[in-house]
This record gives structure tokens, C-alpha cells and sequence, in this order.
């Protein structure tokens, strides 16, 4: 049996691994699905001053005071900034980290400049710099940006319940952690066995479809697709929890 810490993504919160986390549990598995700083049920914390390291510090936190070893880090799209960090900080507490068609940063990059330099090629400064202002325009007074919720994360119409679901619990982003440069001093995630799993029903070209391109022949990482939209843990939960046991036992391909 592992134990899992779950983390999500951009607008959610640890509510969006419900019905994951009650099928590992049910597998037998521990599982801590926190929700981030100004997200979800902690929203009334929302702030100017929370960046990308009160994230981190959110789930290193977790596991040193749960004192939890042997881990499966699972993030998922956003939740790769924060799991690329606490793998840098907390390595020694680590199984395996899941990257769930999720950002997988270099040394001082942000999501946003992630998002640009895997999108557009060649991109320049003052691209990355638009990018930086599209993002603190875009925020509420409270330091929050909001979700695209006729998008939607892609979520089918079909599935109509875990739209209106996800749809009724998508709060504003803490914009700070978009725009905040991740610092890496012990190789982020490098190191340890690692998976990909690339949502590949995704409409059109996603960043995450970009770096599957770059990880799924890569020495040291197990790469698998799900056929699905961006927010898997929605929309094929027992798919998903399938594929974090699997990592729980891999030792990397």
C-alpha cells in the first residue's frame, strides 16, 4: 500500500479528487488531497501575497508535519509547478511523482512563462512580460484571477452532473503564484521515478500535449494517456486512480 498526496491544479481545490481518493481509499491506499492557499475551502484566505512559495510551503508543510514517507506526489496541470519544488525540497520523502497533464518547470520559470515558451517557439522578453501583465489585469481586487468556466477545463457536455459539479466550485486563482519564478537548487523532481499521463482528448494543441512530445520516449519516466479532457480526476476517476496505483509500483521505465 502508498500513500498519495494529491495536488491540484489552477481554480480547484482538494475537492476535485473526491471520488479519486474514495476509490484508492477503498484500494487500501492513504491519501491526502490538501487544498492550496486561497483556493476551495480555504478561498477566504484569498491575497496579493500569496505566491508560488506559499504553495510549496503548503505541501512541504503537509509532509513533514503528517510525517509522511515514501510518497506518491501527484500533481495535476498548475499543481506540476508546486510538485516540481517540494520534490526539490522534500526528495528524501518520495516514492514517485505524477505529472497529470501537468507543467513541468525549469529553474526560473513561471507558469506563465511556461505556458508562453512551450506555446510560441522562440518567444522573447516581451512576450513573457505580456503575458505577466494579461495575468495581473486579469485579477479581482482580492489578488485572484478568474476561471474560463464556459470552457470549462473541456469538460464534455455529455457529462453534464461534473460540469455543473466543477462549475459550482471553481474559485479565483491566487494570480501571484502564476507569475512567481520557481527556484530549484536540488533538480526539481530529477532523480526520482517519475510518470506522465497526458490527457489526450483534449480539443486542439495543449501545452501539456507539447511536453508528452518532449517526455514520452525520455529515459526515467513512464509515460501513459488517458483519453479524456484536461480534468481527469472529473472525468475518469477510476481510470485515473488505475494509473496512480500503477505508479505507486513502477520503478520507472
Amino acid at each position: 500500500m502508498a500513500t498519495f498526496v494529491l495536488v491540484h491544479g489552477a481554480w480547484h481545490g482538494g475537492w476535485c479528487w473526491r471520488t479519486v481518493k474514495t476509490i484508492l481509499e477503498q484500494a487500501g491506499q492513504t491519501v491526502f488531497a490538501p487544498t492550496l492557499t486561497g483556493l476551495g475551502d480555504r478561498s477566504h484566505l484569498l491575497s496579493p501575497d500569496i505566491d508560488l512559495d506559499v504553495h510549496i510551503a503548503d505541501v512541504v508543510n503537509l509532509l513533514e508535519w503528517e510525517e509522511l514517507d515514501d510518497v506518491v506526489l501527484v500533481g495535476h496541470s498548475y499543481g506540476g509547478m508546486v510538485i516540481t519544488a517540494v520534490a526539490d525540497r522534500a526528495k528524501r520523502r518520495l516514492r514517485h511523482v505524477v505529472y497529470l497533464d501537468a507543467f513541468l518547470p525549469a529553474d526560473g520559470e513561471s507558469s506563465a512563462s511556461h505556458i508562453v515558451g512551450l506555446m510560441k517557439p522562440g518567444a522573447t522578453q516581451a512576450d513573457f512580460d505580456a503575458e505577466v501583465a494579461r495575468r495581473r489585469g486579469a485579477a479581482n481586487a482580492e489578488g485572484g484571477g478568474v476561471p474560463d468556466t464556459d470552457r470549462l477545463f473541456d469538460i464534455p457536455e455529455d457529462l453534464k452532473a461534473q460540469r455543473e459539479w466543477v462549475k459550482r466550485r471553481v474559485t479565483p486563482h491566487p494570480v501571484g503564484t502564476q507569475i512567481t519564478p520557481i527556484r530549484l537548487s536540488n533538480g526539481g523532481s530529477d532523480g526520482l521515478p517519475r510518470t506522465f499521463i497526458l490527457c489526450a482528448g483534449a480539443p486542439g494543441r495543449t501545452p501539456f500535449m507539447l511536453l508528452a512530445d518532449r517526455l514520452h520516449d525520455a529515459p526515467g519516466w513512464t509515460y501513459r494517456e488517458l483519453d479524456t479532457t484536461h480534468d481527469a480526476m472529473v472525468t475518469m476517476p477510476a481510470e485515473t486512480a488505475r494509473l496512480l496505483i500503477e505508479a505507486a509500483d513502477a520503478e520507472g521505465e
